[in-house]
């Protein structure tokens, strides 16, 4: 894989790789709990994904970021996109329960949409916001249709608040990512994309050691480290290189909006296991593609949807 190559992908097909792994990330954590708490599991993807990324970077022609503020840039990236999401998400399903946790951070939309127009002026016509409503409603419906445990009292509120907090920090990564392109800002691909993991990898530490129980870990099973490998390589590393790149060239709404797509494709992967969702969860999958359709409709587009450079997969970056 080279830069040029991603470059020459369309971004539906870009999007589509990253929900695919997003969504497919849903069945390998749930195997992962086997063998270590949701602490380790979320380091370790983090962790692994920063160290092949740094093995690849030669192959891949990249080059580790040096000027302060790509560094500025990649720190605030890792922190919201994969430090506060990741924790949050973990925290809100050991708390707030997984059916609450799902919601919330599916919220994640509505913000990078309110935060794209205060710093890029980025508009969204009423269509575009119609077709976030509805995605939002079939991601309920999916997340409703099997209820689970939810917490309660103190340890509830706070969990909802750790989910909250990750819907806000992946909004403002994601916003970020698009602000660069606007500001032409530009970097290496590979190489802001190990920073931001590097960074995020780092300020997940304290997490992964105190909600991990390392000593009740499975460290020893070839299976825990295959489904650490896939989180790695396909939800981390594969599933961000293809948002960034779709960030850079479309506007921050109609990109955030295909997030809703991961309990979808969840759906999907559980279908062609045998296990067939209820009726009101397939409802519910087909209301959530139909609102990413209508986002993506030629009429919900503005006149500020038109591509950016930035994080540009085709140009040289000699300071970067």
């Amino acid at each position: 894989m080279t830069d040029s190559f991603m470059g020459r992908i369309p971004v539906p097909i870009l999007l589509g790789i990253t929900m695919f792994f997003w969504g497919a990330a849903f069945n390998a954590t749930d195997i992962a709990f086997d063998y270590a708490g949701a602490g380790i599991i979320t380091l370790l993807r983090a962790a692994s994904a920063t160290i092949l990324l740094l093995l690849l970077l030669p192959v891949l022609g990249g080059k580790i970021p040096r000027s302060r503020r790509i560094w500025v840039c990649a720190l605030l990236v890792g922190a919201g996109s994969t430090t506060l999401s990741l924790a949050g998400l973990g925290l809100g399903t050991q708390y707030a329960g997984p059916a609450i946790a799902s919601v919330l951070l599916n919220s994640a939309p509505f913000f990078a949409v309110l935060f794209a127009r205060v710093s890029l002026g980025e508009r969204i016509k009423l269509l575009r916001a119609f077709g976030l409503v509805v995605g939002f409603v079939g991601v309920v419906i999916i997340v409703l249709s099997n209820p689970t445990e939810t917490g309660s009292g103190g340890d509830f509120v706070f969990g909802v608040v750790a989910v909250m907090i990750g819907a806000v920090g992946y909004a403002a990564a994601s916003v970020i990512v698009r602000w660069m392109s606007v500001k032409e800002i530009e970097t290496d691909l590979w190489g802001f994309t190990w920073a931001q993991f590097l960074c995020g990898s780092i300020l997940l530490i304290p997490f992964g050691l105190l909600v991990g129980d390392p000593g009740a870990t499975q460290w020893g099973e070839p299976g825990f480290w295959a489904v650490i490998a896939f989180l790695g390589l396909g939800p981390q590393l594969i599933a961000y290189v293809c948002f960034f790149v779709a960030l850079a060239r479309w506007p921050s709404g109609r990109v955030m909006a295909w997030s809703f797509l991961p309990p979808v494709v969840a759906g999907v992967i559980e279908i062609l296991r045998g296990n067939i969702p209820n009726a009101v969860a397939l409802l519910g999958m087909a209301i959530t593609v139909a609102g990413v359709a209508i986002v993506n409709h030629p009429k919900a587009e503005s006149a500020d949807d038109h591509p950016v450079a930035t994080i540009d997969p085709d140009a040289e970056h000699p300071t970067a």
